[in-house]
């Protein structure tokens, strides 16, 4: 029952933008501040949200994992719909439920001396400007956040996002390492309770994740051993029940029929004889789906994510499967089974029907990153791997080419006059920083 509180609070510091009520007596230009102890699961669930909420959506989609099929998703799913307008709530999220209210929460950490808080901070704006200038590209981040000082704040490019990204890692460890100060995080922080041993293993993920982007494959897979030793590691998110409800669950109730399972990963897996995982992910998209319940599991990073890493950066550092990058391969593939609530039993079965490399030497890089897109469902991540790897080898739904970016929020093309115009945004074309 206290989570569910202190899920309502956040939802009220997320939702709500008009004030109603408080003491009349109070100057509304100088607001009471708000102790970080508030603005952490505010902060959050709020992340959680844009996560798994329009970054899943959108690059499941993008992906073919999910195929839009009526009302606007079929023009989105076509890719003719994916006008900057349609990215605005993401964008706003992003900066202004995210980010601009992880600077004020570091503020006050810092001045209070607050170090956990302060680390877990910077963790969870490192993985912010990650999985954003992942689909964004150059973004506004040193310049931004500072008010009427920078009301057009200039655009950093991708590398330095991706430096600020590296330092606020490990600043992020060295922080949660130390003492905690003199207040530290426990139920406010959604996601691990205040465990600085838990956030220092995220840590450890983001940056594999993050290396893995810009090809530093040793250093990426250094960092993935030093992460998640089991499923029970992840940074993930419970969402409570229907009244606090997942991303999808919400939208499958709200938008019955606008989302469905994609006939190319169903292709995928049928010609794979993957019958048990695909029973589970191919269901009718709304609220009676087994898997995207109103109680699902937000994974941001995950153990399995960080086998199947290691297992491609083993091949790409040896020039094809050890037997311990075939073994972390397996431990993916496992992972997904139980994620997907299938015992060690099935995974045995499909594993010994032949539908699995059977050592090390026999796995192509095709097998091995197909085996992780079929793991990752829904996981946003998974269109940065095809971007990355080309494979799965996906045909577009419209024209020739699908797109390789989002266009950034119609409001930041028209506002800000450092941001490129939206005829100078190729969403086809323009490669983000690390897609090469």
């Amino acid at each position: 029952m206290r989570f569910i509180y202190i899920f309502i609070l956040a939802l009220v510091f997320t939702s709500c933008e008009d004030y109603l009520g408080g003491d009349l007596n109070a100057d509304p230009n100088n607001p009471v501040t708000v102790p970080v102890s508030a603005q952490m699961p505010a902060i959050g669930i709020a992340l959680a949200d844009v996560y798994g909420g329009a970054f899943s959506r959108f690059n499941s989609m993008l992906s073919q994992q999910v195929e839009g099929v009526a009302r606007q998703w079929t023009s989105f799913n076509q890719y003719s719909g994916l006008t900057p307008n349609r990215f605005d709530a993401a964008w706003q999220n992003v900066y202004e439920n995210v980010l601009n209210e992880i600077q004020i929460a570091k503020a006050a950490s810092l001045a209070d001396g607050n170090n956990h808080y302060l680390g877990i901070l910077n963790i969870m704006e490192a993985y912010t400007l990650m999985i954003s200038t992942d689909v964004w590209d150059n973004m506004p981040y040193s310049d931004a956040f500072k008010g009427l000082e920078s009301t057009n704040p200039s655009y950093d490019t991708q590398d330095a996002i991706y430096a600020s990204v590296s330092r606020l890692l490990d600043e992020g460890i060295t922080l949660l390492q130390g003492a905690p100060g003199p207040v530290s995080p426990g139920n406010d922080d959604v996601f691990f309770g205040g465990d600085a041993a838990a956030w220092i293993l995220a840590a450890r993920a983001t940056k594999a994740r993050g290396k893995l982007h810009l090809g530093d494959y040793s250093g990426a897979m250094s960092d993935a051993m030093a992460s998640f030793g089991s499923a029970a590691d992840n940074w993930q998110f419970q969402y409570p029940d229907a009244n606090a409800a997942a991303g999808w669950y919400r939208f499958n109730r709200d938008r019955t029929g606008d989302l469905e399972f994609h006939p190319t990963m169903r292709g995928i897996m049928t010609a794979a004889d993957d019958t048990l995982r695909l029973a589970v992910m191919d269901q009718i998209f709304d609220p009676s789906h087994t898997y995207l319940t109103a109680d699902y599991t937000l994974e941001m990073i995950s153990y399995r994510e960080m086998q199947f890493l290691i297992a491609e950066c083993d091949y790409q550092v040896n020039g094809g499967l050890t037997d311990d990058g075939y073994a972390a391969m397996l431990n993916g593939v496992k992972a997904s089974f139980a994620r997907l609530g299938l015992s060690e039993a099935d995974f045995d079965a499909y594993a010994a029907s032949g539908n699995l490399p059977a050592s090390a030497g026999e796995t192509t890089f095709e097998q091995l990153m197909t085996q992780k897109y079929i793991a990752m469902f829904l996981q946003p991540e998974v269109y940065s791997d095809w971007r990355r790897t080309d494979i799965p080898e996906l045909s577009p739904t419209s024209g020739s080419i699908i797109p390789v970016r989002w266009h950034y929020s119609s409001d930041e093309y028209l506002f800000n006059s450092n941001s490129p115009s939206e005829t100078e945004v190729d969403i086809y074309n323009d490669k983000v920083g690390w897609d090469n």
